[in-house]
């Protein structure tokens, strides 16, 4: 019994000897943490190449040295920045993303965004996309989905680069039904005259063609 005794205490201290020397080895390991301030409050981050989901207010563990950043979400703008971080070094990512559906807006309306939004003098992200309303009103009722169609926000091959001007693109998933989606823009009270339209074939046969198969 005085054996197994012995064995315990000695694998007990062992253990608590292990873990001593992990946290010394751990404590001089180089390490710095990036601080995320984000709208919309879950977006996608690659940092040098690797991705991870990222929520607002979490912070990421990272080797200290040059690191290359860059913030996505689907229907966002993406955000990209480049620094060097210290070693023990705390830094705040504080980005919000500028939506380019009207469904993306809805993601900023949180209160944890609007607080990002408004950290970072956001009222021109906000009033940026409420003169795309203004001048753009049929956003408001974008995406349309369809089995055979979507129509979406996109930008201006007229105005490419101006943030500005905005096209509505009808990408179809079947030629015939070009009319349809016509149709379904005409029947929420807007004219395609009213704006720069722009068809994208999404069918089969044309992406199989493009792709040289």
């Amino acid at each position: 019994m005085s054996i197994n005794r012995k064995v315990l205490t000695w694998i007990v201290v062992c253990l608590i000897g292990a873990t001593v020397v992990g946290l010394v080895i751990n404590a001089f390991i180089p390490r710095a943490t990036i601080y995320f301030s984000v709208a919309p409050e879950e977006v996608t981050v690659n940092i040098n190449g690797e991705n991870q989901t990222v929520q607002n207010g979490q912070e990421i563990t990272v080797s200290p040295g040059e690191i290359n950043l860059t913030v996505s979400q689907s229907e966002f703008s993406s955000y990209s920045e480049s620094f060097t971080i210290k070693n023990g070094e705390k830094r705040e990512v504080l980005v919000a993303l500028e939506a380019e559906t009207a469904a993306a807006e809805l993601l900023l309306r949180t209160p944890g965004s609007q607080l990002v939004i408004q950290r970072i003098g956001g009222n021109a992200v906000e009033a940026g996309a409420e003169k795309l309303r203004e001048n753009y009103p049929i956003i408001t009722e974008l995406p349309i989905n369809d089995r055979f169609f979507k129509i979406i926000m996109c930008e201006s091959r007229e105005f490419p680069g101006d943030p500005e001007k905005i096209a509505i693109c009808i990408q179809l998933f079947d030629l015939q039904a070009r009319q349809s989606a016509i149709n379904a823009i005409e029947r929420l009270g807007y004219s395609l005259d009213d704006y720069e339209v722009v068809f994208q074939d999404l069918t089969y046969e044309n992406i199989r063609e493009q792709s040289g198969e």
